[in-house]
């Protein structure tokens, strides 16, 4: 097939990988197409395969954009694949957090059917253990690589860790507090204003300053998600398209309130409105043709 043939010497230069042979593959069928779309317009063999090989273009330039956006696909797809392993240290910590977990559940339950009244030592002891497992949590989760992101220096970890207890253990001594002990609403509201308002200072200050952990493939993916939300966005105002839009758009509408009002005043009212969701319709497919891109 000369179409085959064609393609196959234009990526000549190229290595053979799958990304490439998907992509030879996906040309050569399009290439066909045109060339049997042409001869059947009256061209001869010739003059169409010239014809439709000539509206191709640069497609070397085509072929190294894609080859570029697969390859990180792909390296992005393998390593999501291949999750990280989970260390040790982490599952034991992971574990002693379940444990602390278990633990406040169990002591929260057994109080609560003990049924002593203004008995709040246990509910307090469940608060400070509940909170103890959510920043075993956090530290670990943060600290253990992914398939995505690089693992968290211990101190910084740690750091979120002790943000995460503080504000637990704040809103959980104010919820004892309250229900259990039975201290007064202002009593309670400073006792969890002293724990919540510096955990959420010292969170602001993490995140203001947090240093990216993205893995390269990750960063190649997301840079790539921006650029094409430029592209999208720049062929969104183009002043020509706008003023195409506007002018069809217009002219749309005001048809539209004319079939209105005249299907009203000729036939009736209570059915004349259905004009205005064709015209929503059509304005809809107007916005895809003109702007969207493929």
């Amino acid at each position: 097939m000369k179409e085959r043939v064609y393609v196959d010497r234009l990526f000549a230069d190229y290595e053979d990988t799958p990304a490439i042979r998907d992509f030879k593959e996906e040309i050569a069928a399009n290439l066909t197409e045109r060339v049997r779309g042409l001869i059947s317009m009256g061209l001869g063999e010739e003059q169409a395969f010239e014809k439709a090989t000539a509206e191709l273009g640069d497609i070397t330039a085509i072929a190294d954009e894609a080859g570029k956006r697969k390859r990180n696909e792909t390296i992005g797809q393998m390593y999501m694949k291949e999750r990280a392993p989970m260390t040790k240290r982490t599952a034991g910590g992971i574990t002693a957090a379940s444990g602390l977990l278990f633990i406040a559940a169990g002591a929260s339950i057994f109080n609560f059917f003990r049924g002593v009244p203004d008995n709040a030592a246990l509910y307090y002891l469940s608060a400070v253990l509940l909170s103890a497992a959510c920043g075993l949590y956090t530290y670990y989760g943060l600290s253990q690589e992914t398939a995505a992101h690089f693992a968290m220096k211990k101190t910084r970890a740690l750091a979120y860790g002790a943000v995460c207890l503080t504000a637990f253990l704040g809103a959980g001594l104010a919820v004892v507090s309250f229900f259990a002990a039975g201290l007064g609403l202002a009593t309670v509201v400073g006792i969890k204003a002293a724990f919540v308002i510096p955990a959420a200072c010292a969170l602001i200050f993490l995140l203001t300053t947090e240093p990216k952990r993205q893995k390269p493939w990750l960063k190649a993916v997301v840079e790539r998600e921006i650029e094409d939300s430029m592209m999208f966005r720049q062929n969104m105002v183009d002043p020509a398209k706008a003023a195409r839009f506007g002018v069809i758009s217009g002219g749309m509408w005001f048809l539209a309130v004319a079939v209105f009002v005249t299907l009203g005043f000729l036939f009736t009212w209570q059915y004349a409105w259905l004009v205005f969701p064709f015209a929503f319709a059509a304005q809809v497919f107007m916005t895809s043709t003109i702007f969207l891109k493929k």
